[in-house]
């Protein structure tokens, strides 16, 4: 098998992936929507700051999947059903992963149960933590976590994406590294909410806190162990994106601080805003164990236009006091 690996999903992550990885591999394909797309994109995309090297190679065709050593799907999660499907016959047993946040909104499971049912022949692999596009084809320091139940895949896929730049630490923990991967994503429109009414630091260190308390209970209800959500693809990844305005879904809440509409929001930030896909979601689950999630809850609210901005961190802080 020649030196080559296939990213499918060429937005701003598929693409920084493709350019943090450039130097291991003698071409690097990414898989783009279909040619429009891929010569709109051209030799850079619009979101980073580097251009692409000559052998990252953009191309809609999925053929080029059986000339490359392994597969990292980074699509939204609301493709990712539609790539598995697409791919399912021709993958073999080529090693297959996914740096998709988020879960199926076809059926509301987690991606590995869907990759489970569609590719049950390969053991699931999830790449997740904190890190933003723009910083990793920077080659700014960062670290980030290959999950697994197989010990061999771990294995294989942390070789695979760690750089003299990006440290790859390997869990077992599939179920709580993509629970902290996509629930994050909706405590940072909370933070981005609150940044917006101009709160300052001592509300952000509580929402991320007691956001870390909501994440970890619908991880551990849905199988995670506690101690993932400790770690980069929990807490960290949850204060990165929380913290700086890099996170489309922080500006996605600065936006509703304005008291302008969901679609109005999404509209200004223009690019596919994970959190608010995953929002309700994340709810019906959490309902389903009935575990409490009141910051999640206020921005499902805010977001549906029940309340304003100021009356859901009202209503968050009227509730009833309880232990910690």
């Amino acid at each position: 098998m020649s030196n080559c690996l296939t990213i499918i999903g060429a937005g701003a992550w598929g693409s920084a992936l493709a350019i943090a990885l450039s130097d291991k591999f003698d071409n690097i394909y990414l898989i783009t929507r279909n040619q429009e797309n891929a010569e709109s994109i051209g030799s850079q995309h619009p979101a980073l700051s580097k251009p692409f090297s000559q052998n990252i190679k953009i191309s809609p065709s999925y053929e080029v999947i059986n000339k490359s050593m392994a597969v990292l799907i980074a699509t939204p999660s609301s493709s990712f059903s539609t790539v598995l499907k697409t791919i399912k016959d021709d993958i073999n047993e080529i090693p297959l992963a996914w740096a998709t946040k988020g879960f199926d909104p076809n059926n509301g499971s987690l991606l590995h149960e869907t990759f489970n049912q569609q590719i049950p022949s390969h053991p699931p692999c999830v790449i997740s933590g904190p890190t933003f596009a723009a910083e990793i084809v920077e080659k700014k320091p960062a670290a980030i976590v290959v999950a697994s139940p197989d010990k061999n895949t771990r294995e294989f896929w942390s070789n695979i994406v760690q750089t003299k730049t990006l440290r790859a630490y390997t869990n077992s923990d599939i179920v709580g590294v993509q629970v902290g991967g996509s629930v994050k994503n909706v405590l940072a429109i909370a933070s981005g909410i609150a940044n917006g009414l101009g709160f300052g630091a001592n509300t952000q260190a509580a929402l991320i806190t007691r956001g870390l308390a909501e994440m970890t209970r619908l991880g551990v209800a849905l199988g995670g162990d506690k101690l993932t959500f400790q770690g980069l693809s929990g807490l960290g990844d949850l204060i990165l994106t929380c913290s700086d305005d890099l996170s489309r879904n922080r500006r996605f809440g600065k936006e509703l601080a304005n008291n302008v509409s969901s679609d109005v929001a999404l509209k200004n930030i223009n690019a596919t805003v994970e959190g608010f896909k995953t929002l309700k979601l994340v709810l019906k689950i959490a309902n389903k164990y009935k575990i409490e999630m009141p910051i999640c809850e206020q921005v499902f609210q805010v977001t549906e236009g029940k309340i304003t901005p100021k009356e859901a961190v009202t209503e968050l802080l009227l509730r009833k006091p309880s232990d910690e």
